[in-house]
C-alpha cells in the first residue's frame, strides 16, 4: 500500500479503468462459467438441472447486478467486496452441486474449484490482494472440509485434492501479489514523470531569478482571463513597475548587487498578492507587471501604493548624482473590463500610465489618488502615442 495522500491519488487516477476492467471481465465470466454446464451434464447428471436453476437462478443474475452496480463506480471497499463476492457464489454453487452428487465422476467435478481461483486471483477477475487473500483462505477452508467429510472420496484422492487447492491457492496469491506489487510500482514511475513533467513545466514559466511569473505564464493567464465570462473577472487591474534608475545602480555596485535587488523588489511585490488570482511577473529586465482580477482600478492604485512605500522602505542603496540614495520605483496603472479591452491594450494603458509617472519625477503611482480617494483623470495630458487605450 501506499501513504493516504499516494493511496488517494491512486485510487482517483485508476478506479475508472479498474471498474470498466471488472465490468468486462464479469460479462465474458458470465459466457464461460455458464459453459462449464456441460462439465454438470457429463460428471455430474444426477444434479445437473440443480445446477441448471443455480446457475440462471441465482449466480448469473448476481454476476449481472454486480456489473452493473460496479459500473456505477461506487466507493474502493464496496467495488471490491462485489467483485470478490462472484468467485465466492461460483463456489458456493459447484461446493453445493459436489456435496449433492451421487455421481461416480464426482472427484473429478470438484476440480472445478481451481479455474475458480485462477479466475479470482490471477485471471479476469484479479482481485487487489488484500480481498484475493480472505476470499482464497475461504475458499480453500470451506472446500477442505467439504472434501473431509465426503464419504464418496478415498484417503488417497483426498490428499491429492488437497494438496492440489492447496498449491493453486498459493500459486495464484503469490502471482496476484506480484502483480498487483509491478502495477503500483508503475503507476509510482508514472506518478514520478508527471511530477517531473510538472517540475519542468513550472520551470518554464517562472523567471528564474526571481521566482516570479514570467512572460509565457503572463500569457497563458492573458488568455484565460478574457477567455472567461465577464462577470466572473471584470475588472481586471493591470499594475507595471519600473525600478528607477536601474542602470547607474548596475554600474555602480555590480551586477550582483543589481540582482539582489531585483529578487528583493519580486519578493515584496509577492508579498501583496492576495490568492491564487493575481499574480506577480517579471516583465522584462527592470519591470515588473501585477495582473489582478476581479480588483477596481482605485484598489489597484492603493496596492500600487503600498508597494511603492515598501521598496522606499527597504532602502536599497542606490546612491549618486541626481538619485534619492535608494532605490525607487515608478508605477502604471489601468482597469478595464474583458469586454472593453483587449489584454493588449490593456497593458498599454498601463505602460502610458508609467510613463506619465516617470514623466513627471519618478517615485510614484499614476494615476494618484486625490485627497478625496477619486481617481485623477490626468492621463489625458500625455502626448497622444501614450494615451490610455
Amino acid at each position: 500500500t501506499f501513504p493516504p495522500t499516494i493511496e488517494q491519488q491512486f485510487e482517483l487516477d485508476t478506479a475508472p479503468r479498474r471498474c470498466q476492467r471488472l465490468v468486462t471481465g464479469i460479462l465474458v465470466s458470465v459466457v464461460i462459467y455458464n459453459l462449464f454446464l456441460i462439465g454438470d451434464w457429463l460428471l455430474v447428471p444426477d444434479v445437473f438441472w440443480l445446477a441448471v436453476a443455480l446457475h440462471f437462478g441465482l449466480v448469473t443474475p448476481w454476476m449481472l447486478v454486480a456489473a452493473w452496480l460496479i459500473s456505477r463506480r461506487p466507493s474502493p471497499f464496496i467495488r471490491e467486496s462485489l467483485a470478490a463476492s462472484l468467485p465466492l457464489v461460483i463456489i458456493l454453487q459447484i461446493d453445493y452441486g459436489f456435496a449433492t452428487t451421487a455421481s461416480e465422476f464426482a472427484a473429478h467435478y470438484q476440480y472445478v474449484v481451481i479455474p475458480t481461483l485462477l479466475y479470482a486471483n490471477v485471471s479476469l477477475h484479479r482481485l487487489f490482494f488484500p480481498f484475493a487473500r480472505a476470499i482464497t483462505s475461504v475458499i480453500v477452508v470451506g472446500h477442505a472440509a467439504l472434501v473431509l467429510m465426503n464419504a464418496h472420496l478415498s484417503t488417497p484422492v483426498a490428499i491429492v485434492v488437497l494438496a492440489q487447492l492447496a498449491a493453486c491457492a498459493y500459486i495464484t496469491l503469490v502471482a496476484n501479489f506480484q502483480m498487483e506489487r509491478d502495477l503500483r510500482r508503475a503507476y509510482l514511475y508514472a506518478l514520478r514523470d508527471r511530477f517531473r513533467h510538472a517540475q519542468a513545466d513550472a520551470a518554464s514559466r517562472r523567471d528564474a531569478l526571481t521566482g516570479l511569473a514570467n512572460r509565457h505564464h503572463l500569457d497563458e493567464e492573458l488568455r484565460k482571463l478574457w477567455a472567461m465570462p465577464e462577470d466572473e473577472v471584470s475588472p481586471v487591474s493591470v499594475v507595471l513597475v519600473d525600478i528607477d534608475h536601474f542602470k547607474p545602480l548596475n554600474d555602480r555596485y555590480g551586477h550582483a548587487s543589481g540582482d539582489l535587488c531585483l529578487k528583493r523588489i519580486g519578493a515584496v511585490l509577492m508579498a501583496e498578492l492576495r490568492g491564487t488570482g493575481d499574480h506577480a511577473i517579471r516583465f522584462g529586465g527592470e519591470e515588473f507587471l501585477l495582473l489582478l482580477p476581479r480588483m477596481e482600478m482605485i484598489n489597484a492604485i492603493r496596492v500600487a501604493e503600498r508597494i511603492r512605500r515598501a521598496i522606499e522602505a527597504a532602502a536599497i542603496p542606490n546612491e549618486g548624482a541626481g538619485l534619492r540614495g535608494v532605490v525607487t520605483a515608478s508605477f502604471g496603472v489601468a482597469a478595464s473590463s474583458v469586454k472593453d479591452l483587449s489584454a493588449m491594450e490593456l497593458i498599454a494603458a498601463a505602460d502610458s500610465a508609467l510613463y506619465a509617472a516617470k514623466h513627471k519625477g519618478r517615485n510614484q503611482v499614476w494615476p494618484p489618488l486625490a485627497k478625496t480617494g477619486e481617481v485623477i483623470a490626468a492621463v489625458t495630458e500625455l502626448p497622444h502615442r501614450h494615451r490610455a487605450l
